[in-house]
């Protein structure tokens, strides 16, 4: 069983690895089966779905990772301010420290992202409405939490892109930084 359990775990991180390399649409199947050594067949055996139900095994993952990683950091009796910097410790952590990349963000675009922007969606406004409440636990007005929770993931998300595109890892760890020495608190 626990040979089946890890099978199935190797199989998701190889199919994740793919996706996030080449994004939904640039995914082939060709590419799916020589990442995890298995034939179309026994991909279709896996995921009766395809490439669609592959991807929203994934994104489901990828939300739980993303939820225990940073999210769940949000809560608990710490200050603020502690659990703001939990929080954007945890984002770097699912992003390797900028060398990863939020296979939510790469699924949200493309042909995939339609498939799955409502969910994704519903997704990233709980995860706004966590943060602005942290935000406002720290004395932030409601609107004015709003603002910064969303300025804080889009931060996290332009900061990580930029990164990536320059191909300096580095810089996002540095941007990180300076966004804690700008919470409030």
């Amino acid at each position: 069983m626990a040979n089946r359990g890890q099978s199935r775990k190797t199989l998701l991180r190889a199919l994740r690895e793919v996706f996030e390399a080449k994004g939904f649409d640039g995914t082939t199947l060709t590419q799916l089966a020589e990442s995890t050594g298995l034939g179309k067949a026994s991909l279709y055996h896996h995921f009766p779905g395809g490439k669609g139900e592959m991807a929203a095994v994934l994104l489901r993952g990828s939300v739980a990772e993303l939820e225990q990683l940073a999210f769940a950091r949000l809560a608990g009796r710490l200050p603020p301010r502690q659990r703001l910097e939990n929080f954007i410790d945890g984002f770097s952590d699912y992003v390797s420290g900028g060398e990863g990349n939020c296979l939510v963000a790469v699924l949200s675009d493309g042909s995939s992202g339609s498939e799955h922007r409502e969910l994704i969606a519903q997704q990233f406004h709980e995860w706004i409405r966590r943060l602005a409440a942290t935000f406002e636990d720290a004395g932030a007005k409601p609107k004015r939490a709003e603002r910064l929770a969303n300025d804080l993931l889009a931060g996290l998300y332009g900061h990580l892109l930029t990164a990536r595109l320059v191909g300096e890892p580095g810089q996002f760890k540095k941007h990180l930084k300076n966004m804690k020495k700008r919470l409030p608190g």
